[in-house]
């Protein structure tokens, strides 16, 4: 809050004859247009340029990160070999020497030479090449889930920086606030109209948010880097936020989204997928029980023969040949696997649905809680804290309470405000969390 702190500054620099009645008289006032202007600032800034912002950082992880290339390039890989699979084996060639010529009637016959080609089992190279489709399918549902889950991690790291950021903010214009009011009761010690407690209240108070100060700038740095780790760029320096956000409540309507999610949800694509697949697995283990053909031709080099009308003439052979799948215990434990598998693709399948309204439902406690704190301390509680420090602002001119009373309106009203920032980012995050349940792309 930039408008804020500058403020804050001007109030500081600002002199007063009799420092407690003077400073006493316009602080409240001026506590109040400083705080209302804040929470005014909230609903203007968010424009486009923070949605811009965060964009365009998401988009840099999408074509950056490891993760992203790794899961885009193992799709590709995949959907290279449906091609493979339709196709027929390679062909064979074979070559023979005859170490001992067998004489015939053309002449003796020296060599041999022979070409093959396999032919699987009408409907085998159909379904093989099925089955790499739907790995090739659920490939591409793991990389759109490495998508949504590099988006979420951005726009959670970001607001991770944002309400920072604002901590930071509203600890250092309390600071300010407190450090000018040290010098306050300071002018007031040196004309003993002040106790000594209340200086030592006073500079214990700015030695804790001093501390409080060093504590929020040390959490700066491991946000730094996972957010250079996210976008893969070591030469990140600074995380853009802007100075305020809002959260646009919306309503929830459960059945929408389950359906949504049932639609669109990686996971669940991903388990459709493999059962889809278990189950041309199973189809693919009966049909292994029928016999492939290999068809081919050979030709049989033939030497001269003198006196033969037929001499050097070679023979062309055509050859047909089966394979024989009469080890039926073996077929049979086959089809049994395959089944096993479909059978456990399936319970994986609800397993996960049921997971996913589990953490469906999670999402949208949290969006309500953070919802109606949201409307707590916006519209409730940050106005009472105003109220009540004016009142105690009051109390204190007229010398009803001592000085650490303010000190506690003050630091209640900074509570309240922290917790405001905190359900906001605790809104977006969730929000963030529910695209990635229901498969939506930002």
């Amino acid at each position: 809050m930039t408008g804020f702190v500058h403020l804050v500054r001007i109030l500081m620099a600002i002199k007063v004859e009799n420092p407690k009645r003077r400073f006493m008289k316009s602080f409240h006032y001026k506590i109040n247009n400083c705080i209302m202007l804040c929470m005014s600032l909230c609903s203007c800034l968010v424009g486009q340029q923070p949605i811009e912002i965060l964009d365009q950082y998401i988009q840099t992880a999408l074509d950056n990160n490891s993760a992203v290339k790794h899961s885009f390039s193992v799709w590709k890989s995949e959907e290279s070999k449906i091609a493979t699979a339709k196709g027929l084996p390679n062909p064979t060639v074979s070559f023979g020497y005859f170490l001992e010529n067998v004489e015939t009637a053309a002449g003796p016959q020296e060599y041999k030479i022979g070409l093959n080609q396999k032919i699987p089992f009408f409907g085998k190279r159909t379904h093989t090449s099925r089955i790499q489709s739907a790995q090739s399918k659920k490939a591409y549902y793991l990389y759109q889930k490495r998508q949504l889950a590099i988006m979420d991690n951005v726009r959670s790291t970001w607001l991770d920086t944002y309400y920072l950021s604002r901590l930071t903010d509203l600890t250092q214009q309390n600071f300010d606030l407190v450090k000018n009011w040290d010098g306050v009761i300071r002018s007031k010690y040196i004309t003993s109209r002040m106790s000594h407690p209340d200086l030592v209240k006073t500079q214990i108070e700015l030695i804790q948010l001093e501390d409080d100060l060093r504590s929020l700038e040390n959490r700066k740095k491991p946000i730094l880097e996972k957010f250079r780790s996210l976008l893969n760029q070591d030469s990140l320096t600074e995380i853009v936020v802007p100075d305020s956000l809002t959260a646009l409540v919306i309503p929830i309507e459960r059945e929408i989204l389950i359906q949504k999610m049932e639609k669109s949800n990686s996971d669940l694509k991903m388990a459709e997928v493999e059962i889809e697949k278990r189950k041309l697995q199973v189809k693919l283990s009966k049909l292994n029980r029928m016999p492939d053909v290999a068809i081919g031709v050979e030709k049989i080099g033939t030497g001269e023969k003198v006196g033969s009308p037929f001499s050097g003439k070679d023979p062309l052979v055509a050859k047909v040949s089966l394979d024989l799948p009469i080890w039926f215990g073996k077929n049979k434990s086959t089809i049994q696997s395959a089944s096993y598998g479909k059978n456990a693709a399936e319970d994986h399948f609800n397993t996960t649905r049921n997971e996913l309204e589990v953490q469906l439902e999670k999402v949208i406690y949290d969006l309500e809680e953070s919802s109606r704190q949201i409307q707590l301390y916006r519209d409730l509680l940050i106005p009472k804290g105003l109220e009540s420090l004016g009142v105690t602002e009051i109390a204190y001119r007229t010398d009803k309470i001592d000085f650490i009373a303010l000190v506690d309106a003050q630091r209640r009203l900074l509570q309240f405000q922290m917790k405001y920032e905190k359900a906001v980012v605790d809104y977006l995050k969730a929000e963030s969390r529910l695209f990635l349940l229901t498969g939506e792309l930002l």
